[in-house]
């Protein structure tokens, strides 16, 4: 009778592990496909850089103000009822966007789906920190992963679909991918957690303390500083094409395909708060290096791939680490607080960034930023982890 229950608890975490990854990748990918249909688009519909650029804006804030709120939802709602009807929602919301007649419906279509998108990183990295325990820095670092291959695929696979069945063909099938997954999630089942265990999340300092860990960073959340600045840094500094610019970028999306997972499992094998210190001190130095590298050479080949490695991995370190210090029943509190404060200084370090550069220059505004890891590092200084205890995972 054992082994039967050993065996459905372990097929049970890898279905709740594969949909959550699914969902994840999907959420990346139709957010990454946009920067090869936005030139169709804006040709057909009419819209200009300035309209794609407030809609991004508005985009991720309405996402990163929802992300907050499910902390108070999850007391009352089951976490696979959340991500199915979020998946629905991004789903239906991408195919409607297939319909667009013009930037008013477009625009809509896209709130909707950022509202859709928002559960993703709260509420699925509360579900697998929850099934999987000592491994919890590996899965976490593959969810991470699952939406970094997202990113990566979108682009090439947009281009190529785009020519078989046009840019509103393209939207009709990623959302109707989208719209699936997100049904399969309502088959999910778990407890829910009551509002005063809830409540007790915002007197944990640990929780505010992390999250301002993954704050202070300022790179390596996605759509931030590295999707602004490093490509026209390459374009105008190293004088390359656009697209040699872009090609230069995937070295940094290689390694933010490796690095999570690596530093994920040494999390796993080691003290946490010290490997996350020593992935930030790699992420300040490689930052510095690739703020002065002066052309293009085998060296900033190497430069672009540790640095991806690095400056990613703090999302995926601070969430296993946060789980290892709060309870099962504030995982989902602790996860909203997390994402809401860890997303809130992307616009604050992208004006930072833009203003130093515009002034300075490229090597300066990027010394500046490496300083934002050794902050973070300072940081943990101030936390005191309780000992590990064992999991039964």
């Amino acid at each position: 009778m054992v082994e039967p229950t050993i065996s459905q608890a372990s097929a049970r975490r890898t279905a709740i592990f594969s949909i959550v990854c699914s969902a994840h990748f999907i959420n990346h990918f139709q957010s990454a496909m946009l920067g090869v249909i936005y030139p169709l688009m804006m040709k057909e519909l009419g819209m200009s850089y300035i309209a794609i650029a407030s809609l991004a804006a508005v985009y991720n804030t309405l996402g990163s103000v929802f992300q907050a709120a499910y902390g108070f939802v999850v007391p009352y709602v089951r976490r696979g009822v959340i991500l199915g009807v979020g998946n629905c929602l991004l789903g239906l919301s991408v195919a409607a966007t297939g319909f667009a007649s013009n930037f008013n419906h477009f625009f809509t279509a896209r709130l909707i789906g950022g509202i859709g998108s928002s559960p993703q990183h709260p509420v699925g990295s509360s579900m697998l920190a929850s099934q999987f325990g000592v491994a919890r820095g590996r899965t976490l670092a593959f969810h991470s992963t699952a939406g970094q291959i997202g990113s990566l695929l979108a682009p090439l696979m947009a281009a190529v679909m785009v020519t078989y069945v046009g840019w509103r063909g393209v939207f009709w099938v990623v959302g109707i991918l989208a719209t699936l997954i997100g049904m399969v999630c309502f088959v999910f089942r778990d407890t829910l957690h009551s509002a005063s265990s809830y409540k007790a999340c915002f007197k944990d300092k640990n929780i505010l303390l992390v999250s301002l860990v993954f704050m202070a960073g300022a790179a390596g959340r996605g759509q931030d500083i590295n999707e602004v600045y490093i490509i026209p840094h390459f374009v105008h500094d190293f004088d390359v094409s656009i697209t040699y610019g872009a090609f230069l970028f995937t070295f940094i999306q290689v390694g933010s395909l490796i690095g999570p997972f690596v530093w994920g499992w040494i999390s796993d094998r080691f003290n946490r708060k010290l490997v996350i210190q020593a992935s930030l001190l790699m992420s300040a130095l490689c930052t510095l290096w690739l703020a002065w590298q002066q052309n293009v050479s085998a060296g900033l080949f190497f430069n672009l791939v540790i640095y991806g490695a690095a400056v990613t991995s703090r999302q995926t370190l601070t969430q296993a680490l946060l789980a290892d210090l709060v309870g099962e029943d504030l995982f989902d509190a602790a996860f909203s607080l997390y994402y809401f404060i860890g997303f809130v200084s992307i616009p604050f370090w992208t004006v930072i960034t833009g203003g130093v550069m515009t002034h300075y220059g490229f090597g300066p505004a990027f010394t500046v930023i490496s300083t934002s890891y050794l902050l973070a590092m300072s940081l943990l200084v101030l936390l005191r982890t309780p000992v590990k205890q064992p999991s039964p995972r």
